[in-house]
Protein backbone atom coordinates (compact mmCIF):
# COMPACT_ATOMS: atom_id res chain seq x y z
CA UNK A 1 0.00 0.00 0.00
CA UNK A 2 2.84 2.37 0.84
CA UNK A 3 4.46 1.78 -2.54
CA UNK A 4 1.12 2.41 -4.29
CA UNK A 5 0.63 5.64 -2.32
CA UNK A 6 4.15 6.83 -3.18
CA UNK A 7 3.58 6.07 -6.86
CA UNK A 8 0.26 7.93 -6.72
CA UNK A 9 1.89 10.97 -5.11
CA UNK A 10 4.62 10.94 -7.75
CA UNK A 11 2.05 10.84 -10.54
CA UNK A 12 0.13 13.73 -8.96
CA UNK A 13 3.34 15.75 -8.61
CA UNK A 14 4.27 15.08 -12.24
CA UNK A 15 0.78 16.16 -13.34
CA UNK A 16 1.10 19.42 -11.37
CA UNK A 17 4.49 20.12 -12.95
CA UNK A 18 3.12 19.45 -16.43
CA UNK A 19 0.13 21.72 -15.84
CA UNK A 20 2.41 24.43 -14.44
CA UNK A 21 4.72 24.20 -17.43
CA UNK A 22 1.73 24.42 -19.76
CA UNK A 23 0.36 27.48 -17.94
CA UNK A 24 3.76 29.18 -17.91
CA UNK A 25 3.92 28.92 -21.70
CA UNK A 26 0.76 31.01 -22.07
CA UNK A 27 0.54 34.79 -21.97
CA UNK A 28 -0.55 36.23 -18.65
CA UNK A 29 -2.17 39.58 -19.41
CA UNK A 30 -3.32 42.20 -16.89
CA UNK A 31 -4.87 45.65 -17.27
CA UNK A 32 -4.47 48.59 -14.90
CA UNK A 33 -6.63 51.73 -15.11
CA UNK A 34 -5.63 55.00 -13.45
CA UNK A 35 -6.90 58.60 -13.40
CA UNK A 36 -4.61 61.65 -13.28
CA UNK A 37 -6.77 63.46 -10.68
CA UNK A 38 -8.38 62.44 -7.41
CA UNK A 39 -10.81 65.33 -7.90
CA UNK A 40 -11.95 66.72 -11.24
CA UNK A 41 -12.88 70.32 -12.05
CA UNK A 42 -15.60 71.39 -14.46
CA UNK A 43 -14.16 72.04 -17.97
CA UNK A 44 -10.60 71.05 -16.93
CA UNK A 45 -8.83 68.10 -18.56
CA UNK A 46 -8.43 64.67 -16.95
CA UNK A 47 -5.97 62.07 -18.27
CA UNK A 48 -7.00 58.42 -18.23
CA UNK A 49 -4.24 55.79 -18.46
CA UNK A 50 -4.74 52.17 -19.47
CA UNK A 51 -1.64 50.02 -19.00
CA UNK A 52 -1.57 46.41 -20.13
CA UNK A 53 1.08 43.92 -18.93
CA UNK A 54 2.02 40.55 -20.37
CA UNK A 55 3.72 38.65 -17.55
CA UNK A 56 3.55 35.30 -19.33
CA UNK A 57 6.16 33.41 -21.36
CA UNK A 58 4.56 33.84 -24.79
CA UNK A 59 3.09 36.74 -26.81
CA UNK A 60 -0.54 37.83 -26.62
CA UNK A 61 -2.29 38.54 -29.93
CA UNK A 62 -5.04 40.92 -31.01
CA UNK A 63 -4.91 42.79 -27.71
CA UNK A 64 -7.87 45.19 -27.54
CA UNK A 65 -8.36 47.87 -24.86
CA UNK A 66 -11.61 49.77 -24.31
CA UNK A 67 -12.90 52.13 -21.65
CA UNK A 68 -16.58 52.99 -21.98
CA UNK A 69 -16.58 54.96 -18.74
CA UNK A 70 -16.88 58.50 -20.18
CA UNK A 71 -20.32 59.18 -21.75
CA UNK A 72 -20.58 62.08 -24.20
CA UNK A 73 -23.42 63.52 -22.13
CA UNK A 74 -21.00 64.25 -19.27
CA UNK A 75 -17.51 64.27 -20.82
CA UNK A 76 -15.88 65.75 -23.90
CA UNK A 77 -13.18 63.64 -25.52
CA UNK A 78 -10.21 66.01 -25.89
CA UNK A 79 -7.33 63.82 -27.03
CA UNK A 80 -6.90 60.22 -28.16
CA UNK A 81 -9.51 57.46 -28.62
CA UNK A 82 -10.96 55.56 -25.69
CA UNK A 83 -9.98 52.25 -27.28
CA UNK A 84 -6.81 50.76 -28.75
CA UNK A 85 -5.87 47.55 -30.57
CA UNK A 86 -2.38 46.03 -30.44
CA UNK A 87 -1.56 43.31 -32.95
CA UNK A 88 0.93 41.57 -30.65
CA UNK A 89 2.24 42.13 -27.13
CA UNK A 90 5.49 40.33 -26.43
CA UNK A 91 6.07 38.32 -23.27
CA UNK A 92 7.34 40.27 -20.22
CA UNK A 93 6.41 43.59 -21.80
CA UNK A 94 3.83 46.31 -21.28
CA UNK A 95 1.99 48.95 -23.24
CA UNK A 96 0.38 52.21 -22.09
CA UNK A 97 -2.53 53.96 -23.76
CA UNK A 98 -3.58 57.44 -22.57
CA UNK A 99 -6.51 59.61 -23.56
CA UNK A 100 -7.89 62.89 -22.22
CA UNK A 101 -11.44 63.86 -21.30
CA UNK A 102 -13.01 67.07 -20.04
CA UNK A 103 -16.04 67.03 -17.70
CA UNK A 104 -19.05 69.11 -18.72
CA UNK A 105 -20.86 68.76 -15.38
CA UNK A 106 -20.24 69.04 -11.65
CA UNK A 107 -21.08 66.13 -9.37
CA UNK A 108 -19.76 62.63 -8.61
CA UNK A 109 -18.85 60.24 -11.42
CA UNK A 110 -18.82 56.55 -10.47
CA UNK A 111 -16.08 54.73 -12.35
CA UNK A 112 -16.12 51.18 -13.69
CA UNK A 113 -13.55 48.74 -15.05
CA UNK A 114 -11.98 49.01 -18.49
CA UNK A 115 -12.04 45.86 -20.62
CA UNK A 116 -9.31 43.89 -22.34
CA UNK A 117 -9.58 41.07 -24.87
CA UNK A 118 -6.75 39.03 -26.40
CA UNK A 119 -5.84 35.67 -27.88
CA UNK A 120 -3.20 33.28 -26.60
CA UNK A 121 -2.34 32.28 -30.19
CA UNK A 122 -2.50 34.09 -33.51
CA UNK A 123 -5.84 32.46 -34.37
CA UNK A 124 -6.93 31.29 -30.96
CA UNK A 125 -10.07 31.92 -28.95
CA UNK A 126 -10.69 35.37 -27.57
CA UNK A 127 -10.13 35.77 -23.85
CA UNK A 128 -11.41 38.72 -21.79
CA UNK A 129 -10.16 40.53 -18.72
CA UNK A 130 -11.43 43.46 -16.64
CA UNK A 131 -9.22 46.10 -15.07
CA UNK A 132 -9.29 47.42 -11.53
CA UNK A 133 -12.04 49.92 -10.63
CA UNK A 134 -10.70 53.33 -9.52
CA UNK A 135 -12.50 55.22 -6.72
CA UNK A 136 -15.45 57.48 -7.55
CA UNK A 137 -14.37 60.80 -9.09
CA UNK A 138 -15.84 63.97 -7.54
CA UNK A 139 -16.06 66.86 -10.00
CA UNK A 140 -16.34 70.36 -8.56
CA UNK A 141 -17.14 73.71 -10.16
CA UNK A 142 -14.44 76.30 -10.81
CA UNK A 143 -15.93 78.50 -8.08
CA UNK A 144 -15.41 75.64 -5.59
CA UNK A 145 -11.85 75.21 -6.87
CA UNK A 146 -10.97 78.87 -6.27
CA UNK A 147 -12.66 78.74 -2.86
CA UNK A 148 -10.54 75.71 -1.92
CA UNK A 149 -7.40 77.55 -3.07
CA UNK A 150 -8.36 80.58 -0.99
CA UNK A 151 -8.99 78.38 2.05
CA UNK A 152 -5.62 76.68 1.58
CA UNK A 153 -3.88 80.07 1.48
CA UNK A 154 -5.90 81.13 4.51
CA UNK A 155 -4.77 78.07 6.46
CA UNK A 156 -1.15 78.98 5.77
CA UNK A 157 -1.61 82.65 6.69
CA UNK A 158 -3.46 81.75 9.89
CA UNK A 159 -0.87 79.11 10.81
CA UNK A 160 -3.55 76.45 10.32
CA UNK A 161 -5.77 78.10 12.95
CA UNK A 162 -8.66 78.77 10.56
CA UNK A 163 -9.38 75.78 8.29
CA UNK A 164 -12.95 76.07 6.99
CA UNK A 165 -15.24 78.55 5.27
CA UNK A 166 -17.34 78.74 8.44
CA UNK A 167 -14.22 79.64 10.38
CA UNK A 168 -13.42 82.47 7.99
CA UNK A 169 -17.02 83.70 8.19
CA UNK A 170 -16.62 83.86 11.97
CA UNK A 171 -13.33 85.73 11.60
CA UNK A 172 -14.91 88.16 9.13
CA UNK A 173 -17.85 88.73 11.47
CA UNK A 174 -15.48 89.39 14.39
CA UNK A 175 -13.41 91.95 12.51
CA UNK A 176 -16.53 93.55 11.07
CA UNK A 177 -17.76 94.04 14.64
CA UNK A 178 -14.39 95.47 15.68
CA UNK A 179 -14.28 97.93 12.78
CA UNK A 180 -17.93 98.83 13.42
CA UNK A 181 -17.17 99.67 17.05
CA UNK A 182 -14.15 101.73 16.01
CA UNK A 183 -16.29 103.63 13.50
CA UNK A 184 -18.94 104.30 16.18
CA UNK A 185 -16.24 105.50 18.57
CA UNK A 186 -14.82 107.91 16.00
CA UNK A 187 -18.31 109.19 15.20
CA UNK A 188 -19.00 109.76 18.89
CA UNK A 189 -15.70 111.63 19.25
CA UNK A 190 -16.63 113.87 16.30
CA UNK A 191 -20.01 114.58 17.84
CA UNK A 192 -18.38 115.58 21.14
CA UNK A 193 -15.96 117.85 19.26
CA UNK A 194 -18.87 119.38 17.35
CA UNK A 195 -20.80 120.04 20.59
CA UNK A 196 -17.72 121.60 22.20
CA UNK A 197 -17.09 123.89 19.23
CA UNK A 198 -20.76 124.91 19.20
CA UNK A 199 -20.66 125.72 22.93
CA UNK A 200 -17.51 127.83 22.48
CA UNK A 201 -19.12 129.81 19.66
CA UNK A 202 -22.23 130.47 21.76
CA UNK A 203 -20.08 131.71 24.67
CA UNK A 204 -18.20 134.06 22.34
CA UNK A 205 -21.51 135.52 21.13
CA UNK A 206 -22.56 136.22 24.74
CA UNK A 207 -19.47 138.36 25.46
Amino acid sequence: RDATAVASYRMQGLLVLLLGASAAADPFVMLMKSISREQGVYAESIDVQLRVFNKGDSPAYAVSLEDGDWPASHFELVKGPKERVIAELEQNSSFTHTFTVRPTFAGVHTLSAATLTYSATAKGATLSYASNVPPALPIISRAEKYLNVALAIGRVLSLNFVRTLRGWVSVAAFWSSVFGLIALYKLNVKRQDWKYERAVKEMEKMK
